[in-house]
């Protein structure tokens, strides 16, 4: 959990709702703590919840001083996987604690899931009454299910279509079945019949993709930098829900159709001019982790037989920065910024690198399609350069930036 984030939530206090609660002090009926990280995980959001230990009823902040009750985060997971829950899965939690205007707050993050409605197996022993097995505990607004009922129709309803992501849109529905490929069937393309996927839990997701594309003209882009072959030939993947395209994207063979590769976003990083009032900028390629680039050219080459799809995704992770998420983004471009001001040299294309990288343009074929041979390789390199030393930048961090 952020710092920020508790302080923001402490603001709140007393006031509760169905992402975080307030306790005084650490459990010492754990079969109470037990039901309360159940209704925390049968919540109909898409959030993770708190129970922020060290407040008292009226919202002040009384803190955690010589609790005999006080579990860790490997003490909590154990306790967890010890109860029967139905699934044979339990819940992932985390324990943290903070320093906050002298008092220590503990914080038990209960993290999001889809694997709802949770419910036990066998009755849990629990000081004023057991947790029942098989009834479903949920979290409403600030209020728990009574213990001895299970949580109302419509929430039940809420909670089996978050299960199988029926409550989100559909892109994000075809985000995450395009991370379970095993759920989706390949069909081999007949003469004349473009490759095609359906998903197997809802044939409405169908992804086809189409080409070559003979109105393209085949061209070298920074992204191709490390492969054998750096010449592109475009295709087209159009992701369908129904007859509906609901995404498409330029996808090609690399290395003679060993594996292929999408588009990757291309990322601008405005650097101010001390001289005037203009920007130069520098450009580079880069993936978003969830988001559909990635996803779909992790998804095409799971399809594939033998060992050339981990040679090449290692050929796309040297030519091509990859996020987490757009706080990571802003994070390493602001970092690239302040560095490129003072160390500008450092970004000039070496000559050698350029000529190495100009025959093999030329060995990859070319016609003139794009402009002078010796302009297409600068751009690459420098494309290149900015790519390496953002990566070097996430080797060195070796965590997300908070």
């Amino acid at each position: 959990m952020k710092l920020a984030l508790l302080n923001e939530i402490l603001t709140k206090a007393p006031n509760e709702n169905d992402h975080w609660d307030f306790k005084e002090e650490w459990y010492s009926n754990k079969g109470e703590l037990l039901r309360d990280i159940m209704n925390l995980v049968n919540t109909v959001h898409h959030d993770d919840c708190y129970i922020i230990i060290g407040v008292d009823d009226s919202g002040k902040m009384v803190g955690v001083t010589n609790d005999s009750n006080v579990m860790n985060r490997q003490q909590l997971q154990d306790f967890l996987r010890s109860k029967p829950f139905a699934q044979n899965w339990y819940p992932q939690t985390d324990v943290e604690s903070f320093q906050i205007n002298g008092y220590r707050i503990d914080v038990i993050t209960v993290y999001n899931s889809n694997n709802v409605p949770i419910y036990l197996s066998k009755n849990v022993k629990r000081d004023g009454g057991p947790l029942k097995a098989g009834l479903i505990y949920s979290r409403i607004n600030d209020s728990n299910t009574p213990v001895d009922e299970s949580t109302t129709d419509n929430q039940m309803e809420l909670l089996w279509q978050k299960r199988f992501h029926l409550d989100i849109s559909i892109k994000d529905r075809y985000k995450y079945a395009l991370k379970h490929p095993k759920d989706w069937d390949y069909i081999d393309p007949l003469e004349k019949m473009d490759p095609t996927y359906v998903y197997s839990r809802d044939p409405n997701l169908v992804i086809k993709t189409k080409g070559p594309l003979t109105d393209k003209n085949r061209h070298f882009d920074s992204y191709m930098m490390s492969e054998y072959k750096i010449r592109i030939a475009w295709f087209l993947i159009q992701l369908y829900y129904g007859n509906t395209i609901i995404y498409d994207a330029y996808i090609f063979p690399v290395d003679d159709g060993s594996y292929e590769m999408i588009i990757p976003k291309q990322g601008f990083i405005n650097i101010p001019d001390s001289t005037n009032s203009m920007f130069e900028y520098k450009s580079y390629r880069f993936y978003l982790k969830n988001d559909f680039p990635y996803l779909l050219t992790k998804f095409v080459n799971s399809f594939r037989q033998g060992g050339s799809w981990r040679v090449g995704w290692r050929n796309i992770q040297s030519d091509v920065v990859i996020y987490n998420d757009d706080e990571e983004i802003k994070y390493y471009e602001t970092l690239f910024m302040e560095h490129y001001l003072n160390n500008k040299s450092e970004f000039n294309p070496n000559p050698d690198s350029l000529k190495f990288l100009i025959s093999k343009i030329e060995k990859s074929g070319t016609h003139g399609e794009g402009g002078d041979i010796g302009l297409i390789a600068k751009s690459m390199e420098e494309e290149h350069l900015v790519v390496e030393y953002i990566k070097k930048l996430q080797s060195k961090t070796q965590q997300k930036p908070r």
